[in-house]
């Protein structure tokens, strides 16, 4: 009977054993990653991570056009992974609502900080609201100027400094068939963020996420707006175009546009290696004599949901993903595998050891550290759809630029008064 009964604790104590010592998965969800990336990443994980921690990760991939949705469908149901990347407005907004941890309280401010020490301050700034951490940088995007200087020299132009500078070299151009091209943050796609740049060069904002008033009304904002209107009903610049094609072709030598276009003509346009470089988007001449290069910039954001149920495991993987070392690794694996891909990271030294030309690097690192992301303000894709809609209300319609940016603060208002009081039990706990 003793032998009997031994024998059963000996079963259920080797159960216990077994169950407790069942190696912990993580679950991470993905934003704008490709497959092979995705490969390249999940084996490094599985050498350097889950060999040293016997943590395992599991990594799903999903499109930046199904995030919204996908993560807020998630956190709606409780159905969540343990840790999500998206956009840093969304994951602040995702916190406020208790969906994704405060890091500094569930970890300590000490670890939150030792991360971001590491990362580009622009980006860190909009994922800390009022006192809280909702989520560390991943990878950025920042908008910047693609020069072609082979052309610019023999016109005897040169890179423009200043919009002064542009706008007196548009004419030039022009009368040699020629023009400036604005890809992303250009009419097409997303003009809101090229508004942005000028908008903030001039000392204008768009929302206070503080206080939650819209920031469209002060004469920095309308300043810059029009400027940036102007581009295109004054200065006549193309709202369309295909800034690939007419950069390599020379129509176009001056386009704007987000840092993977640095990786499309470096693979696709061998052709022109060597007349063209990366540059600082053009600048606007500050009170104290300084220049304001400040340019949009956006990128991905990993936080860790409140219901995981590994949070320490979770922000362990985080520690270890966005550390200078693994950030390094990644950046080159990913950069050196797949021809014509850009890994920009929010990592400052992966981002500063980057394999491209050094002129290039350094130009990247300055406007990334001249720029910031959006401070966290609630309803952002509802907002952000205003400053579109201004765009095109002067450019369609003829409205006055001031008029048009007025139309849209009062329509910010009105969405931040709604969505204040929507937040306000949320709010309150935070004070």
């Amino acid at each position: 009977m003793k032998k009997r009964v031994s024998l059963v604790l000996f079963v259920i104590l080797t159960l216990s054993i077994s169950i407790l010592a069942k190696p912990v998965t993580l679950d991470v969800w993905q934003v704008g990653m490709g497959n092979e990336a995705i490969d390249i990443l999940q084996a490094i994980i599985e050498e350097e991570f889950t060999a040293k921690t016997g943590i395992r990760v599991r990594m799903q991939v999903y499109n930046w056009a199904d995030m919204q949705n996908k993560v807020l469908l998630a956190a709606a149901s409780g159905d969540t992974p343990d840790v999500v990347s998206g956009a840093p407005d969304h994951m602040v907004e995702y916190g406020i609502r208790d969906a994704v941890l405060d890091l500094k309280a569930a970890f300590g401010e000490e670890k939150v900080r030792a991360i971001e020490r590491n990362l580009y301050p622009g980006t860190t700034s909009s994922l800390n609201f009022r006192g809280r951490v909702f989520g560390l940088v991943e990878t950025c995007g920042v908008i910047s100027g693609f020069y072609r200087n082979d052309i610019l020299t023999e016109l005897g132009l040169g890179t423009p400094k200043t919009w002064d500078d542009l706008r007196s070299m548009i004419p030039k151009l022009q009368a040699r068939e020629m023009n400036v091209g604005w890809n992303y943050g250009g009419i097409p796609s997303s003009p809101k963020y090229g508004a942005y740049v000028l908008i903030k060069q001039n000392g204008g904002g768009w929302v206070d996420g503080e206080s939650f008033k819209s920031l469209l009304t002060l004469p920095g904002s309308i300043n810059g707006f029009t400027q940036y209107c102007e581009l295109f009903t004054k200065y006549k610049m193309p709202q369309d175009g295909d800034p690939y094609t007419l950069f390599k072709a020379g129509e176009w030598p001056i386009v704007f546009n987000i840092n993977v276009f640095h990786a499309t003509l470096t693979m696709a346009a061998p052709e022109i290696a060597g007349k063209w470089s990366l540059g600082l988007i053009p600048g606007t001449v500050q009170p104290d004599g300084t220049t304001s290069h400040e340019s949009f910039m956006g990128g991905s954001t990993l936080a860790i949901f409140n219901n995981s149920k590994h949070k320490e495991e979770a922000f362990r993987y985080l520690e270890w993903y966005l550390s200078d070392e693994t950030q390094i690794r990644v950046t080159d694996a990913i950069m050196s595998t797949i021809p014509g891909t850009m890994w920009v990271s929010g990592n400052m030294a992966a981002a500063s050891a980057m394999k491209m030309p050094e002129k290039d690097r350094e130009v990247l690192f300055d406007q990334l550290s001249q720029s910031k992301t959006f401070s966290y303000f609630p309803g952002s894709m509802a907002i952000q759809r205003e400053l579109d809609f201004a765009v095109m209300s002067v450019l369609q319609l003829g409205t006055d630029p001031k008029d048009a940016l007025a139309n849209a603060a009062k329509t910010t208002e009105n969405e931040l008064d709604r969505k204040q009081r929507e937040y306000q039990r949320y709010l309150d706990k935070m004070i």
